[in-house]
């Protein structure tokens, strides 16, 4: 018997009520580079003015000027979609779920589990947010209901390694690259079309720093300087300011998501078996992939790369002035005269965000991939 399951029939006795760890929204930093703006709109149009650089002309005195052709302009166009999901509570649940934590069953749960659903839905909320906004800078799309868009950022934009990968499987740092010449190269003059660009610091997650602090190479260059004591304290920028004078810091940015599968069935475990039903998780998933730097530029008159569009809805409002931004809402039909009561009462809780990010700098959206 000292093996088998304990039904939730058998007398017990709850001695912890214990949470996973979970994803943080307080720690995600992509609001600082494309923070969310509510607009009552579906498309946004961003009017781009191009063409206003190059050298004069030579002129000859006494001849007319050369002509020029006045600066270019052209319109990108923006289409928000729509994010939304539900959690329900039929008849049973309502009636009969039981505080966690707790084995008086006299004890009702529901307005526990509603307080725990809502921050389970709005953490999800904030990790899709997050991750469309990481998406657009890093990869230059998004996907939504299996279509992939575009934002066209130029390709030579993007960058690689003068060299070797800074990692062949992910894992492990490859030696026979140099991460500390990759970098001053493309910051500090080197690469061509990043010139143009006042880089402020670059931004990679823990996994990407590792790569490049734990380098041989890098490494070997810092112990010829007698620089032992940055390496040591494993502190990336003082490597940088140390072996790079002038080059911008590193921000190294951890926040995570993870994905979820279920089958259906009763949710319950055994064990720690999964069975049918059961709620799996994945490891943790950094916002900014692995081998992916993205440089933050300063950019006429402070502006920002992009925005978070959170556009209109009917969750909230009316007809004639509905709600915009994110929403939360407890669809309740249980009286008389809804959807549900009295013959068959359920609750819905529902929350979702009509946007996306509107990447109004796409052309001057700089990255590196250095796998």
């Amino acid at each position: 018997m000292a093996n088998e399951f304990v039904t939730d029939e058998q007398t017990a006795i709850i001695q912890k009520l214990i949470r996973e760890i979970v994803n943080d929204p307080t720690t995600y930093k992509g609001s600082k580079w494309i923070p969310s703006v509510a607009l009552p709109v579906r498309k946004i149009r961003n009017e781009v003015i191009e063409a206003t650089g190059g050298l004069t002309n030579a002129h000859v005195p006494g001849t007319s000027p050369l002509y020029i052709q006045s600066f270019g302009t052209r319109v990108q166009e923006f289409i928000a979609p729509e994010w939304k999901e539900a959690i329900n509570y039929d008849e049973p649940k309502i009636l009969y779920l039981r505080e966690l934590g707790q084995t008086d069953t006299s004890k009702r749960g529901i307005k526990q589990y509603i307080d725990l659903d809502s921050d389970r839905l709005n953490r999800r909320l904030e990790a899709r947010i997050e991750f469309l906004r990481w998406a657009a800078l890093i990869t230059g799309s998004f996907t939504w209901m299996n279509n992939t868009f575009s934002y066209g950022i130029p390709s030579f934009n993007r960058t690689v390694p003068l060299g070797q990968v800074w990692s062949s499987d992910g894992i492990n740092t490859n030696d026979n690259a140099n991460p500390l010449r990759d970098y001053r190269y493309w910051t500090m003059g080197g690469l061509a079309q990043f010139r143009k660009y006042k880089i402020r610091q670059a931004v990679m997650n823990p996994n990407t720093a590792r790569w490049m602090i734990d380098n041989a190479n890098t490494r070997a260059f810092i112990s010829s300087i007698g620089a032992n004591q940055v390496l040591t304290d494993y502190d990336l920028n003082a490597v940088i300011k140390f072996a790079i004078p002038g080059a911008p810091p590193v921000e190294v940015y951890d926040g995570w998501y993870q994905t979820e599968s279920n089958q259906a069935g009763q949710v319950t475990s055994q064990g720690g078996t999964s069975v049918a039903g059961q709620i799996t998780v994945s490891n943790a998933i950094y916002h900014l992939p692995d081998g992916y730097i993205w440089f933050d530029c300063s950019l006429p008159g402070g502006d920002r790369v992009g925005e978070f569009v959170q556009g209109a809805h009917l969750a909230t409002g009316s007809i004639e002035a509905p709600g915009f931004g994110k929403f939360f809402v407890i669809d309740d039909n249980l009286a008389s005269g809804t959807r549900g009561g009295p013959g068959n009462p359920f609750m819905d809780l529902i929350a979702g965000v009509y946007g996306g990010v509107n990447l109004q700098r796409s052309f001057d959206t700089l990255t590196a991939k250095v796998v």
